[in-house]
């Protein structure tokens, strides 16, 4: 029980001790204070003498990519911020203030360099109040160490030419807004900014961020200015926009092609080119919602949508000349050259089925010769006397001349005479050869036109597979050169 109590004053006692220290090291720091902000004005630079300069070690800690409005060319960052100026006004010997090597005042407090952003895009705000106003580490010595979060909305010009990979430079210039460079000059700590603690955006991937610092003369003023410039590297992470935009539209150029594989007595041919050029303009419209408004620069991908929707035009029209040419009114046979340059030789280079006529060479030969003998002998039948015709019929068919009769239709049923019958007979027989005749004439005719036509469609065939070859050629070689110059930036 003794000892207990002997415990419980020992542990009281050592509280006691602890407390009073914490009491009396507030109390330092709390006099301190009021020690070095009594008649400080955070109006004046901190320097003994007017001429000396403050030189103010500006750094950034990037620590997300927060938004990059294309449509607008706006970068808004969240930063660290890191500044670092000695202040002649803060010095006091540790010694006289129980060992204190450091304090912590607010910003607002003391004074601090009237940095801002030149490239500013908050029109909402004034200069610097992006700036959340933090407490600032002051040293024994004088040196000022303030640290803060800030986000920058800062306008970041950009260039679409290699769009969907593209690298966009976006500078932030930081600088003192009323000092000029004798007064106030900016230094940097690193060569680069520090953005290793950036959270990774889905959209863009930071390639450097050096940094620079500048003494410049302006023609407003005999005094240069100082400022220090981050510049920010970015690439376009360009996978979202090849599966939504650069892959649809590549596969329907390559569609516009199976136009010319169509029949041209599909209704659909002009109709299919006409969809597929309609389908590449929406794309276009697609692809420029998403860019800057800028008539500066115009997108690779742009001049290609462009590219194809020209030979898409041009292919739709070519469709309508091919049609034309397929159902052509055939008046005339085919030039010979055109017949010789398309069906003779082109034609078999590019190995093309041709279409043929149903009767080959021989069969027509024949035809012709047969047409002339039933021409010949029609004209000898039209030489020979009805009667006689009629006679000789019905001998050859041994047919009785009891068993010919006619029935008048005046008398009621008269038997006419064996050489009435004989002429009746001639005479239908010839009215029936002479209808042979016209209808052997037309088919012959008929196979003339079928074979003229047969050739303008030929001629339709060869063009369009000239056509097809020709735009294969052009289509391949106009997106091989846009994916290099976009990939390669040349």
């Amino acid at each position: 029980m003794k000892w207990n109590l002997v415990y419980a004053f020992a542990l009281t006692a050592i509280i006691l001790m602890v407390c009073n220290r914490e009491i009396t090291c507030s109390d330092d720091e709390d006099e301190l204070v009021d020690y070095l902000l009594t008649n400080y004005s955070y109006y004046v630079r901190p320097v003994l003498e007017y001429n000396q300069t403050v030189f103010v070690y500006y750094h950034i800690k990037l620590s997300r990519l927060l938004k990059l409005d294309e449509r607008n060319q706006i970068l808004t960052t969240a930063v660290w911020l890191e500044q670092r100026w000695n202040d002649a006004f803060l010095t006091w010997d540790p010694k006289e203030h129980n060992n204190l090597t450091h304090v912590h005042i607010h910003s607002s407090k003391i004074w601090i360099p009237d940095t801002v952003l030149y490239e500013t895009a908050d029109v909402d705000k004034e200069p610097g109040t992006g700036v959340l106003m933090t407490n600032a580490v002051v040293n024994y010595t004088g040196g000022v160490f303030w640290a803060a979060p800030a986000i920058f909305t800062s306008s970041c010009p950009l260039d679409i030419t290699y769009f969907p990979f593209d690298e966009q430079e976006c500078p932030m210039t930081f600088g003192p807004w009323t000092y000029t460079g004798d007064l106030v000059q900016m230094k940097q700590v690193y060569e680069t900014g520090d953005y290793s603690m950036m959270s990774p955006s889905g959209q863009w991937q930071l390639l450097s961020m050096p940094v620079e610092e500048h003494l410049l003369y302006y023609t407003c003023c005999p005094n240069p200015f100082s400022d220090i410039t981050f510049t920010i590297y970015l690439r376009r992470k360009a996978l979202f926009y090849l599966f939504n935009l650069l892959a649809p539209a590549f596969f329907m150029s390559f569609v516009s092609l199976i136009g010319f594989y169509m029949p041209s007595d599909s209704a659909e041919k002009v109709g299919l080119n006409i969809t597929v050029m309609l389908s590449l303009i929406f794309s276009l419209l697609l692809g420029a919602t998403l860019l800057p408004p800028t008539s500066d620069t115009v997108s690779m991908l742009g001049n290609y949508f462009a590219a194809v929707i020209v030979l898409m035009a041009f292919e739709t029209a070519i469709s309508v000349f091919v049609l034309n040419i397929h159902h052509h009114d055939p008046e005339g046979d085919p030039p010979k050259w055109l017949y010789w340059l398309l069906l003779e030789k082109v034609g078999p280079c590019l190995l093309t089925s041709l279409r043929k006529d149903k009767t080959d060479d021989e069969e027509g030969g024949k035809g012709d010769g047969a047409g002339d003998q039933d021409d010949s002998d029609l004209s000898i039948m039209s030489d020979l006397n009805s009667e006689a015709l009629g006679n000789s019929l019905v001998k050859q068919l041994e047919i009785e001349e009891e068993s010919v009769v006619l029935t008048n239709g005046m008398s009621g049923g008269n038997v006419m005479s064996n050489v009435a019958s004989d002429a009746a007979i001639g005479n239908s027989i010839l009215r029936i050869g002479n209808c042979l005749s016209r209808l052997a004439f037309k088919a012959k005719r008929d196979d003339g036109l079928s074979q003229t036509q047969q050739d303008w469609v030929n001629i339709g065939i060869v063009i369009e597979r000239i056509l097809l070859i020709a735009f294969c050629i052009v289509i391949i070689t106009t997106l091989v050169m846009t994916l290099l110059r976009m990939v390669f930036h040349f």
